[in-house]
């Protein structure tokens, strides 16, 4: 198996130790998603007395043309849709992950879960509320988020979907959506998640205010209970940056409110298509969250901490205004500008 790091290394790979005679070769790609299709078989001959024979291989038939290929961080985010450093890869109709994914520790028995309601559409698929055993210690059954893939999902959706997964294997903080377990064994693959009860901040802050409809019957917000909201978001944002992750999207809307009030950055994912209208599509890129998005991030789709810290800003004035829209009264692409320009 040849890394997408070692190809660019050495420029492709090389077979050696093959003895004379007539070879026939083929490719598979392998990644997060698991194998691809074989290409068609490759013939080659090894002449006698020859140290050795070279054989290009690239991990996908598009990847022969490796000189195209940036070098960006790969940022596992709740929008798959961004444009990044890899859309150049995107746009060739390439898309590649490096990892392989092999069952862990994080492993659940598929028996071991039930599902009980849908919760709602989420960036790859339906999410569940379930039940699932032995995930938490010393809690025989737990009432979780079940993530799953759509049947008809791309392969790079798929991909998505598992490495997000994988990257949360390495969070553990209180304000940061916790991964249960990962059921990749048979289809679909499921994704368990912690289970955030009161649902997205968004929705939440909307139902605190008085003349709403679905008001639960509480005040809204006091002062002090808002400066803990932002508190516990720049604590789970504080752990994220300490382990090198870059959201890119941060939002009410992607931070989740558990039965304690207990806000938390999100669960990555689920509520991207609930909130379509808050991701404006610009020039036939991916879907962007221009309202939330720093200068940077709008003119040259930069993304780092810096512009996490930017979206937060945003995030307290959603929580201040009970989840308003920020720049009410103007446009995407008059956001897109007024941001740009310095406004």
């Amino acid at each position: 198996c040849v890394s997408r790091q070692e190809y660019k290394k050495l420029g492709g790979a090389k077979l050696t130790h093959l003895n004379p005679g007539n070879y026939s070769a083929r490719v598979q790609a392998t990644s997060l998603a698991g194998n691809g299709s074989w290409t068609e078989p490759v013939s080659f001959y090894v002449q006698p007395k020859c140290k050795m024979s070279v054989c290009w291989l690239c991990q996908t038939a598009g990847l022969l043309n490796s000189d195209r290929l940036g070098n960006g961080v790969l940022y596992a985010s709740v929008n798959p849709e961004y444009f990044s450093a890899s859309d150049e890869m995107e746009h060739h109709g390439l898309f590649f992950l490096s990892l392989v994914y092999v069952p862990d520790e994080w492993e659940v028995p598929r028996e071991k879960i039930t599902m009980c309601r849908e919760l709602g559409q989420g960036s790859f698929g339906m999410v569940y509320e379930g039940i699932a055993k032995g995930v938490v210690k010393d809690e025989p059954e737990t009432r979780v988020a079940i993530k799953t893939v759509n049947e008809s999902a791309s392969m790079r959706e798929r991909i998505e979907f598992l490495n997000e997964a994988s990257v949360m294997k390495e969070f553990n903080c209180h304000h940061v959506v916790r991964l249960l377990g990962v059921v990749s064994q048979g289809q679909p693959t499921l994704v368990i998640m912690e289970l955030m009860t009161r649902g997205d901040l968004k929705s939440y802050l909307r139902s605190l205010r008085p003349d709403t409809e679905n008001n639960p019957g509480q005040a809204p917000p006091t002062l002090k209970k808002m400066i803990q909201m932002a508190g516990e978001i720049a604590d789970g944002m504080a752990y994220l940056n300490a382990n090198k992750f870059v959201h890119r999207d941060l939002a009410a809307r992607n931070c989740m409110v558990a039965e304690d009030f207990t806000v938390k950055i999100g669960d990555f994912g689920m509520t991207r298509d609930i909130y379509e209208t808050d991701y404006y599509r610009k020039g036939g890129k991916g879907l962007l969250p221009v309202r939330w998005m720093s200068p940077e991030s709008l003119k040259d789709g930069v993304f780092t901490t810096h512009s996490d810290v930017w979206s937060f800003g945003v995030v307290l004035w959603e929580i201040a205004t009970l989840a308003e829209q920020p720049y009410q009264g103007m446009t995407n692409e008059q956001v897109l500008r007024f941001v740009m320009e310095g406004g």
